[in-house]
């Protein structure tokens, strides 16, 4: 099987096992699946425009980055795509750097230096942290101050590691910083197929890369910069949006609570343990809504995790379609003559 049908498999696996991670917690909390698919229309329209906000969000971001780093060529209709991709592999596989590799890869199969190719995804990964982790201490702070211990210290250690090691990343010389993603990414080497691709980029990074991220200088630019931060701020609270829209059917809460709750789940769902974040996601937003804001619903977390993974994954896999569908007709037009800069993945 080529190295795109392993990625492809693995991913279907992946999804397989996120589902079944769901099923489990629905059998676990006796929760009645005929509650779970009767969802209000408002509610199901609501989610699916927040949804598509979301990756819209992304894809502005990422459109952003290759308009400031690269020489490539790239509508916004066409950055919208390949973030919606990335974002499928994102959810169907172990958290971290997988949708970080499948941008990679795309971009320098469209005829992009890796290096820069791998800048412009691992930027979208560092401004993630620096706006997520903020948020998830914060969270720390308010579960501290509800006398939830436990979960105060889950939100602040893993938050502060993050940005110890985003910020160790930053401040190294280039070929230092090289060589910790080169460690960093072949952890997960044997995982993805498409790591291996990556490790060769880091390995050869050629005497005409940039230097480690000299380019991303928020002293300059300020209208893109302010752009990649307002994108990466939509990113990181729709998702909240829904939670709360979630809630509110259940009970009152405040906005910020929701906002809490959401990163109490997205610091769990990282951890390269499970699929997509399955499972520890949802733990995470019901320890924080039930040992702080008091809230004693799974219904309620099992509602909204359907809304928003399981809504991005069914959009994100559309995406994909369209994307291989793409192209193979490019690559039919091309058959006989090199390969169209085009294909998928």
């Amino acid at each position: 099987m080529s190295r795109v049908g392993r990625l492809i498999r693995g991913s279907l696996a992946g999804l397989v096992a996120s589902i079944g991670i769901t099923l489990l917690i629905t059998s676990l909390f006796n929760i009645p699946l005929s509650t779970l698919l009767s969802i209000p229309p408002s509610l199901l329209l609501l989610s699916i425009g927040l949804c598509l906000a979301r990756l819209l969000a992304q894809g502005v971001r990422f459109h952003l980055l290759v308009q400031r780093l690269s020489a490539t060529p790239m509508s916004i209709g066409e950055a919208f795509m390949i973030r919606s991709v990335s974002e499928f592999f994102a959810l169907t596989t172990i958290p971290f750097m997988a949708d970080e590799a499948v941008r990679a890869w795309i971009l320098t199969e469209k005829g992009e230096n890796p290096i820069v190719a791998l800048w412009i995804a691992f930027i979208e990964l560092i401004l993630d942290v620096l706006v997520a982790a903020p948020i998830a201490l914060l969270a720390g702070v308010a579960a501290m101050s509800h006398g939830a211990i436990s979960v105060a210290i889950v939100l602040i250690v893993i938050p502060a590691l993050q940005l110890i090691v985003v910020t160790s990343l930053i401040m190294q010389p280039r070929r230092h910083g090289l060589e910790l993603l080169r460690r960093m990414t072949s952890l997960l080497e044997r995982r993805l197929p498409v790591f291996g691709r990556v490790l060769n980029m880091l390995k050869q990074p050629g005497s005409d890369s940039p230097g480690f991220l000299e380019q991303l200088n928020f002293s300059r630019g300020k209208t893109i910069s302010a752009g990649l931060l307002a994108a990466t701020v939509a990113v990181m609270l729709i998702p909240a949006v829904t939670l709360y829209a979630v809630f509110s059917n259940h009970t009152a809460i405040g906005f910020i609570d929701a906002i809490y709750a959401f990163h109490a789940g997205n610091t769990l769902g990282v951890l390269p343990v499970t699929v997509g974040g399955a499972g520890l996601t949802e733990a995470g937003v019901y320890l924080f809504s039930s040992r702080v804001l008091r809230v004693y619903s799974w219904i309620a977390v099992v509602l909204w995790r359907i809304l928003t993974y399981y809504l991005t994954l069914l959009v994100s896999g559309v995406m994909l379609t369209c994307y291989v569908l793409k192209g193979l007709r490019e690559g039919l037009k091309g058959a006989g003559g090199a390969k169209s800069v085009g294909d998928p993945l």
